[in-house]
């Protein structure tokens, strides 16, 4: 009796502890203390990365293998297209993860007061936050609002912007914010920076214009 009721215990052990190997580890949310944690390891990356160069009338830097930590991924039919070029990305240290953080270095060798324009676009499934040297383009707070990723968001970036090293750093997140990646659930981030600098010609008018 004693033998048969030690086996049974001992057999029901290893099923118990068969069935904890074998389950999925549960994913707790995201929290404040993970998400400061991505983006300082997201902005250190960038010490090893060689940056653009934005020099042209007009330059336009968008998410790609280049980024730090990206890993390009497919299209969801439900987001919106990128340009040419560009692609949805999400974290290369974590592909299937709830959420990414990427990063890109810029540099700005003309004068901030010659930009016409500078804007941040983003498509984010589901919402993301996003930092500039620093400082908040956007925090969303957890949702699953469709217009976030179709049409997306546009943002005027100027402010941010300095003469010299530049750096964007975007920590995207599924929803909620314990959910994998998956088809049935999925997520990414797809982010353009567009620089428009002034022409000679609007410079010239613009001198001429103070001269009178």
């Amino acid at each position: 009796m004693y033998k048969r009721a030690v086996g049974k215990t001992a057999e029901k052990s290893r099923q118990t502890l068969r069935k904890k190997v074998q389950a999925p580890a549960k994913r707790t949310g995201i929290s404040a203390s993970g998400v400061s944690s991505m983006l300082v390891s997201a902005q250190k990356s960038l010490n090893s990365q060689k940056p653009a160069v934005v020099k042209q009338t007009r330059t336009v830097i968008q998410t790609n293998s280049s980024w730090v930590n990206a890993l390009q991924i497919d299209r969801n039919p439900a987001w919106v297209a990128p340009q040419a070029g560009g692609s949805y990305v999400w974290g290369r240290n974590d592909p299937n993860g709830p959420a990414a953080a990427v990063a890109r270095r810029f540099l700005i060798n003309r004068d901030i007061e010659e930009i016409d324009s500078a804007t941040l676009f983003l498509a984010v499934d589901n919402y993301a936050i996003v930092f500039i040297n620093g400082r908040a383009v956007t925090i969303d707070n957890p949702q699953s609002n469709s217009s976030f990723f179709n049409p997306g968001r546009s943002f005027d970036i100027v402010r941010f912007l300095r003469r010299g090293r530049n750096d964007i750093v975007i920590a995207a997140f599924n929803f909620p914010s314990n959910a994998d990646r998956s088809a049935s659930n999925p997520d990414g981030v797809y982010a353009r920076i567009d620089v428009q600098f002034e022409s000679n010609i609007n410079r010239t008018r613009k001198t001429l214009q103070r001269k009178k």
